[in-house]
């Protein structure tokens, strides 16, 4: 995607907060245009009363005066409102993005999203939408402002003083566009490697995190640290080298403002020497022109630094609309889901690759599930086990047949489909809240009795209770604060919260001892009696205690 088609599409993303940022934009013009005039107004006051001074003529004082007055409130004031309301379409701007990606993230199964790491698409939908905020705040309203103010200024200027305003044009054109320029393909490759080089290193510090104790067992946490190291190194090299670029711009740009000053003064001394300018005002109006030559540089200062984060905004932006433009495999029809009459499950034929050059996770795999069957399955590692799970929430799209109630289960919408069917799986998610905040997420609008009742299924309310906090006490970034075993636990209370008429456990006695196991088994088994449930195990135990039917899997098909 080109540049220009970049800066269209953030524009357009960005329409719902137009009104806001045309706000910004025309405080941010009066604001540089009342500084131009307070500057060439100061000048000529101070000129006009030491000629009167010398000349012992006389002057209103007063007009001038309050003209200082007001212009430096309306400058201070504009630089406030400037500030807050800029800021404040910038923080609404990057909610609006935030939920616009993550509601484009919803619609791809995870099959799309594998290639992304959890520490990368974290960055997509934080760090590269946080520095989107320059493609608006230092871009596209500095850019704006430049534009309207100059061609104000220039205007004004040549009213007053043509050859002034010829001289002041070219020097602007110089400092806002020539020099915004170069800097900009100065910074452009060192920024897009900055944005690369904090996702790395994002991803990095992530399985640092969370991967830390299986580092310290095969002693690669120094390995691990010294390649946050260079990652660190490279990303402090490419903001050095942006800013570098961003320095020089702005050095041209004030070089650029002293020559207009002197510019300034010079042509219009040498109009006042010929009679060029009017003899009443001419000698107070050469340092006017001269200040405020130099004042209309405001107006072009900030795009040398807004174009040093090109680069930076052009990297996030195409990794950002890389993700949110892949077409989702899974997309719910026109028509409403049918309504099951059972919660049989049939598997038809059906076949299963992650990716074209993969092996097969399902070859071919028949199996029938009557309603209100309790059956386990049981394989080695690889069999297809969990992928069989997997393909009833539709996570990714099969070839083959899989009727569910009676229906094929792709005239299922994927919502009504995943509130039908429940699956505690072996990597499922537990945020950064309290034990009560995640299994909320089920079910919004139950009560800490419901809560405390599903707690006791899993065999987890005792050690609720004994928390600090009770079933309000903070379990930390992916429940770090649990163990393995009460982390799935936790995660399986969330599952039967939502009561679905078809439940997928997978693994659900890993990491715990035998005794818990068997007690957890029980429990589960006369939880769901009458409903359709399928257990994913490698415990032939668990399997023989908790199910009417039992299946192997080898090689993504049936055994036997």
């Amino acid at each position: 995607m080109s540049g220009l088609a970049l800066v269209r599409r953030l524009l357009a993303l960005a329409r719902p907060w137009r009104g806001w940022m045309l706000l910004a934009v025309l405080v941010a013009c009066a604001t540089v245009l009342a500084s131009v005039a307070l500057m060439g107004i100061a000048g000529w006051f101070i000129a006009a009363m030491g000629i009167a001074g010398v000349t012992t003529g006389m002057m209103n004082y007063f007009l001038p005066a309050a003209g200082i007055r007001f212009f430096a409130i309306v400058r201070t004031g504009g630089r406030y409102g400037e500030r807050l309301l800029s800021h404040e379409a910038t923080f609404r701007l990057l909610a609006g993005l935030r939920l616009w990606l993550f509601r484009r993230l919803i619609l791809l199964s995870p099959g799309q999203l594998q290639s992304r790491r959890g520490g990368d698409l974290a960055g997509s939908l934080q760090a590269d939408v946080d520095t989107l905020q320059h493609a608006y705040l230092r871009l596209a309203s500095p850019i704006a402002v430049a534009l309207v103010c100059s061609v104000a200024i220039v205007l004004v200027v040549a009213a007053l003083h043509p050859p002034t305003a010829l001289a002041l044009a070219v020097l602007l054109i110089v400092a806002g566009g020539i020099v915004p320029t170069l800097a900009r393909r100065a910074a452009t490759v060192p920024g897009a490697e900055a944005v690369a080089a904090r996702a790395a290193l994002r991803v990095r510090t992530v399985d640092l995190l969370q991967g830390l104790t299986d580092l310290r067992v095969a002693g690669a946490v120094e390995r691990h640290l010294t390649t946050l190291d260079a990652i660190g190194e490279r990303l402090v090299d490419s903001q050095s080298r942006a800013s570098n670029a961003g320095v020089v711009a702005e050095a041209a740009v004030g070089l650029s403002a002293g020559l207009a000053l002197w510019s300034a003064a010079v042509l219009a001394s040498a109009s006042v020497a010929t009679g060029g300018l009017l003899p009443e005002v001419a000698p107070a109006l050469v340092p006017a022109l001269a200040l405020a030559a130099l004042a209309a540089f405001e107006a072009v200062a900030p795009l040398p630094g807004a174009m040093e984060r090109w680069g930076a905004v052009r990297a996030a932006a195409r990794r950002l609309f890389d993700l949110a433009d892949r077409t989702p495999s899974i997309v719910a029809g026109p028509d409403p889901s049918p309504v099951p009459r059972d919660s049989s499950v049939v598997f038809s034929s059906v076949r299963l690759r992650y990716a074209p050059d993969s092996p097969p996770a399902l070859d071919g795999l028949d199996l029938e599930i009557p309603n209100g069957r309790h059956l386990a399955i049981l394989g080695p590692s690889g069999a297809g086990k969990s992928s069989l799970g997997r393909l009833l929430v539709r996570f990714w799209d099969y070839e083959g047949e899989i009727r569910l109630g009676g229906h094929d289960l792709r005239s299922y919408r994927p919502d009504d489909l995943r509130r039908i069917v429940g699956i505690a799986t072996q990597d499922a998610q537990l945020f950064n809240g309290s034990v009560r905040d995640n299994l909320l997420m089920a079910a919004p609008d139950a009560d800490t009795t419901a809560l405390e009742q599903f707690l006791e299924v899993v065999q987890l309310a005792e050690f609720v209770r004994g928390l600090p906090d009770g079933i309000d006490t903070w379990i930390g970034e992916a429940g770090a604060r649990l163990s393995a075993g009460q982390a799935r636990r936790l995660v399986l209370a969330r599952a039967l919260l939502r009561d679905p008429r078809i439940l997928i456990l997978d693994e659900p006695t890993e990491n715990l001892d035998a005794g818990t196991a068997r007690q957890l088994i029980a429990s589960l088994r006369a939880a769901t009696q009458g409903r359709t449930v399928i257990l994913i195990t490698h415990d032939p135990r668990a399997a023989a205690a908790f199910t009417d039917e039992i299946v192997h899997m080898e090689n993504g098909r049936l055994a036997g």
